[in-house]
């Protein structure tokens, strides 16, 4: 009983230093373009198709500060009006009592440059609520009680008058994405408008605006002799993906580097997640190693990763698990079809 007390009482401090001391940063999938949408709204209905993606990611399942977060998307195109629509739901659940949702719509406008490049640019209005349940906490004046061999009652603790049950606000959000044939460069940022999301009365706790940076290319082991992007080329595709995600918010960098290797049906991945050769109060920036085995058939996919954490929480931390599952649906929603379709291929990896 005393070791969940001193859990949650840890977990309070926090959320009570947070507005000073400690800047809640976004979550973070390591498939992140098993998510493309929640990386920038420029890839709503990028490829003149439309899909559907679930991500569930468990972080750090050995220690109390565990972490879980599960995101819903779909997109679809309307290459009739160069445009495409996003849906994004999102969750996550922070010490059991710490809970963030996100509603969003995205809009990306595509235009195309030449047969083979294209740009896109995309924005998103999200709405979220992020509260707390303060039943699972345990105040000094119940501890008090207890100690003297009475029973956890309700707490009067004038600290609980200071926190409000939910900070509810908008939050707005802009990308671009260029391509190149086989090649893409990407450049987002979030949380434009700085909300405040403390959940203390009076106090601010401004979420910093996120950069981010999506630069990769595919290189192709042999010649298709089929459609781009068709389901003839999707599975017989053998090809390796290099890839680079840089992130940066406030005093905050994270880079993923690595490389996708597609023999299909699987796709095998393995990449770095810090910045090399960077320490931050004699701290090292690494973070971990991921592996990815994936399978996708047709217009299917699905995605296993695991984080082999090697930050200063190390191997006990439980590292991360992460799964992902996606089916895109070869259809585009426009009324009117265009007279002269140039067809927009975007060749970044699906996890």
């Amino acid at each position: 009983m005393m070791r969940k007390i001193v859990v949650i009482f840890s977990c309070l401090c926090t959320l009570t230093l947070s507005p000073w001391v400690v800047r809640g940063q976004d979550p973070t999938l390591s498939q992140f373009y098993a998510a493309p949408l929640l990386i920038s709204p420029a890839f709503a209905g990028v490829s003149q198709t439309s899909k559907v993606n679930f991500n569930h990611r468990n972080q750090w399942p050995n220690l109390a500060a565990n972490y879980q977060f599960s995101a819903l998307t779909a997109d679809i195109s309307v290459a009739s009006i160069n445009s495409g629509f996003g849906f994004i739901a999102t969750t996550d659940k922070q010490f059991a009592n710490l809970k963030t949702t996100t509603l969003g719509l995205q809009y990306a406008y595509h235009l195309t440059l030449a047969p083979e490049s294209s740009v896109s640019f995309g924005m998103e209005g999200a709405y979220v609520s992020k509260g707390i349940d303060y039943s699972s906490l345990v105040f000094g004046d119940q501890v008090s009680s207890l100690v003297g061999g009475g029973s956890l009652g309700t707490s009067t603790d004038p600290i609980l008058s200071q926190f409000k049950p939910n900070a509810n606000y908008v939050d707005l959000s802009t990308g671009v994405l260029f391509n190149l044939k086989n090649t893409w460069l990407g450049v987002s940022a979030h949380h434009l408008n700085a909300p405040n999301k403390s959940l203390i009365n009076g106090s601010d706790d401004i979420l910093q605006t996120k950069y981010s940076v999506q630069i990769g290319t595919k290189i192709l082991f042999e010649d298709s002799y089929y459609e781009q992007n068709s389901v003839s080329e999707r599975n017989r595709e053998k090809s390796i993906s290099p890839v680079m995600h840089y992130k940066h918010q406030g005093t905050f960098d994270q880079m993923d580097l690595g490389a996708y290797l597609t023999l299909s049906p699987l796709v095998i991945g393995a990449w770095y997640r810090g910045i090399p050769l960077k320490n931050t109060n004699n701290t090292s920036s690494r973070e971990s190693f991921v592996a990815l085995l994936g399978y996708k058939q047709d217009n299917f996919s699905i995605g296993y990763s695991y984080d082999m954490t090697i930050s200063n929480l190390g191997l006990p931390s439980g590292g991360a698990h992460e799964l992902s599952i996606a089916y895109l649906f070869d259809l585009d929603m426009s009324i009117k079809k265009p007279f002269l379709k140039i067809k927009r291929n975007l060749s970044c990896p699906k996890f």
